[in-house]
């Protein structure tokens, strides 16, 4: 073997290098390398937005943060880090390729309302993990399939009390609310470690057989509220000026009969005084001349405002007879 080639065989070296050490010397060196080396492996890191949890001997011990920490080395301490900021998306009724799970395929949600009506409900449900442990361990089931379970069974329950009409318009948003918190609280009952972020009712469409009577139906009742609005709007613009026109109406009557009963009781008490001088007059003078004064008074300021005739005596001397200054 030539010069060359005994210089380019690594494990010559290395005897060369360590030779002149003694085995009991190199195996606690080595043994010593390999234990760093070991502990040095319980080292690990948690990324921002995610959280780890701990176990020793396949028992949950701790639950940790971001940030690096230390852990007894496999097989005493294991770890699994989940990502709890995420938001994840899970769909209900609908069958989306990208957001299939590949151990459960979504499905036709239909439900019966509480007028009887048969429909389709499409909803998207947002959440995240808010404990990594129970999401890991508590439960059997796939996130997928318990989402889809606990919101399908608070859409049963909701939707069968409702109408149509006002899932599809006034009651929407309540009715979501409500699905949300009915589902939330049957995750939590599962201890699921889900929190549910946001529920959308995506659409609400009846089945195909019927959806041609479904859209004549919606069409009808929209037009009935087209009419009753128009309706409405030529009242307001109506009744505004009506009640102008009674309040008017109503405040001239209102002076009109102020004004009659303030002249009857001017005349009222005109009367009275009249009669309270006539009884006076009465009692100084005899009742005939004071009545034919009275009488006489009255003529005259009767008799200026009226038309007058003047008639000649008829032949032989006759006087006509004028009613109106008859005393008797």
């Amino acid at each position: 073997m030539s010069e060359i080639e005994r210089h380019d065989n690594p494990w010559d070296d290395i005897r060369r290098a360590f030779g002149h050490l003694k085995p009991t010397v190199l195996v606690p060196i080595a043994a010593l390398v390999l234990g760093a080396v070991y502990l040095g492996t319980g080292v690990y890191i948690v990324n921002p937005g995610e959280q780890g949890v701990v176990k020793r001997f396949g028992r949950v011990i701790a639950t940790v943060d971001e940030g690096a920490h230390y852990r007894l080395p496999w097989p005493v301490d294991t770890v699994e880090v989940v990502n709890v900021s995420k938001v994840r998306r899970a769909d209900i009724g609908m069958v989306l390729p990208e957001h299939e799970h590949p151990a459960f395929l979504p499905e036709k949600l239909q439900l019966l309302t509480g007028d009887e009506n048969l429909i389709n409900v499409e909803a998207i449900i947002h959440y995240k993990i808010k404990d990594p442990a129970r999401f890991l361990y508590r439960t059997n089931f796939g996130e997928e399939r318990l989402l889809h379970n606990a919101v399908g069974s608070a859409l049963v329950e909701l939707i069968g009390q409702m109408a149509v009409d006002d899932i599809l318009t006034t009651e929407k948003i309540s009715a979501q609310a409500r699905i949300l918190r009915k589902a939330q609280k049957v995750l939590d009952e599962y201890e699921s470690g889900l929190q549910i972020s946001a529920f959308n009712i995506r659409a609400i469409v009846p089945p195909e057989d019927v959806a041609d009577a479904f859209r004549d139906v919606q069409t009808a009742k929209e037009d009935r509220e087209q009419v009753i609005n128009q309706a409405r709007g030529f009242a307001n613009s109506i009744l505004p000026e009506a009640r102008g026109r009674a309040r008017e109406w109503t405040s001239e009557a209102e002076g009109y009969r102020t004004e009659v009963v303030n002249r009857a009781e001017g005349d009222a008490q005109n009367f009275e005084a009249v009669l309270a001088e006539y009884q006076n007059d009465a009692r100084m003078y005899s009742e005939d001349i004071t009545r034919y004064r009275l009488y006489l008074e009255t003529m005259e300021k009767i008799l200026p405002r009226v038309k007058k005739y003047v008639l000649r005596a008829r032949a032989g001397g006759e006087k006509v007879n004028l009613r109106f200054v008859n005393r008797e």
